[in-house]
């Protein structure tokens, strides 16, 4: 609370009236949710965005349902796909209501799966445009890769969320079907351009995949991985899956607690290493071999991840006779909205190339 109510102050903008109020999350859920979206209701909301994570092994998506209830567009930052899926069933109830919600916002996910749908229509149309229809339904193999400096400025939350994401197998997609494989394996160099050049990055569960895959047509592969910075980051990470235990590093709170320990060493190692967030997505056709990369970069993880989930609720607000009301995943927003959204999260990148090859 402190650190927050300090950085809207110290901001060069109108801040207006902002208030805090703790909730007992070991309530009922259906009493959680019921009290949830009372608040909505009594601070007259215009909109919900929803960044307390970390999200992995949580369930039930409490908060989203409560939106819906008060009648207000959602967008959130979860990475959890189970999470993401649960919430994605109450499209039924958020169109009764008449409300439009999107999760698994944010930079990446989010911003990234925007860009992976760009690129496979760019292909597509490319294909169409260039007469190469026949025997062709539009495959493509998508290899998504993400790297950040240290932690971004995101402190502890964003290590607990790793640690956590070592016990989970990483969903891939292999010849049109899900695949689950090891986390931080399969290394691969890639280049994220810019001062970043190449990093080995490896495999990690992101919802992109899920989100991706039961969004867009035809996806024949799939998968996504990541790296940090300093490279000792990297090595602490493969031990760790290694040598602790599955049931230590699924432990949240042990997680937490000891991303919260270790925290003066992760906001040293941020001052040293800065917090550059890069993405990279690549497509290729299946049919013709044509391929197209989209690669990203800013200088601050928190700052785009922030920049990028005001531009998916400012879309909602501001568009909304535009989406009908569901719950969405990010790929599967009107194409117009989902270009308004990517010329936000240009704002500020250091690098934005969008490239394609015959």
């Amino acid at each position: 609370v402190a650190r927050i109510t300090s950085q809207l102050q110290d901001a060069s903008l109108s801040i207006p009236k902002f208030t805090f109020q703790p909730l007992d999350f070991e309530q009922q859920p259906q009493q959680e949710m019921d009290d949830l979206a009372n608040i909505i209701r009594s601070c007259g909301a215009d909109a919900v965005v929803h960044t307390a994570g970390p999200f992995q092994q949580r369930t039930n998506p409490t908060l989203l349902r409560a939106s819906i209830e008060a009648g207000v567009p959602y967008v959130d930052v979860c990475d959890e796909p189970p999470l993401c899926q649960a919430g994605k069933e109450l499209s039924d109830l958020a169109k009764t209501n008449g409300v439009v919600a999107v999760t698994a916002a944010g930079i990446w996910p989010g911003a990234s799966a925007l860009m992976a749908a760009q690129a496979t229509d760019h292909l597509r149309t490319l294909d169409h445009n260039n007469n190469d229809d026949n025997n062709n339904d539009g495959s493509v193999d998508i290899s998504m890769s993400f790297f950040t400096a240290g932690t971004g400025n995101a402190g502890a939350t964003i290590v607990s969320a790793t640690f956590l994401l070592l016990c989970q197998k990483a969903l891939t997609i292999a010849h049109g079907k899900e695949a689950e494989l090891e986390p931080w394996s399969e290394p691969r160099d890639v280049d994220f351009r810019g001062k970043q050049g190449v990093k080995t990055v490896r495999l990690l569960d992101n919802p992109d995949v899920f989100t991706l895959y039961n969004s867009l047509p035809n996806i024949r592969s799939l998968s996504s991985r990541f790296a940090t910075a300093p490279g000792v980051w990297n090595q602490l990470f493969g031990a760790m899956k290694a040598l602790v235990p599955r049931d230590i590093l699924s432990n949240t709170d042990l997680m937490q607690g000891l991303s919260l320990f270790s925290l003066p060493i992760i906001r040293a190692v941020d001052r040293l290493v800065g917090a550059t967030n890069a993405m990279r997505v690549d497509a290729t056709s299946v049919h013709s071999g044509r391929t197209c990369s989209f690669i990203v970069t800013h200088n601050d993880l928190e700052q785009c991840v922030g920049l990028a989930t005001a531009a998916f609720i400012l879309e909602l607000m501001d568009h909304d006779k535009d989406i009908p009301p569901g719950v969405y995943y990010p790929a599967e927003l009107p194409f117009e909205s989902r270009e308004r959204i990517l010329e936000q999260v240009k704002r500020d990148a250091i690098v934005w190339e969008f490239n394609t090859s015959e």
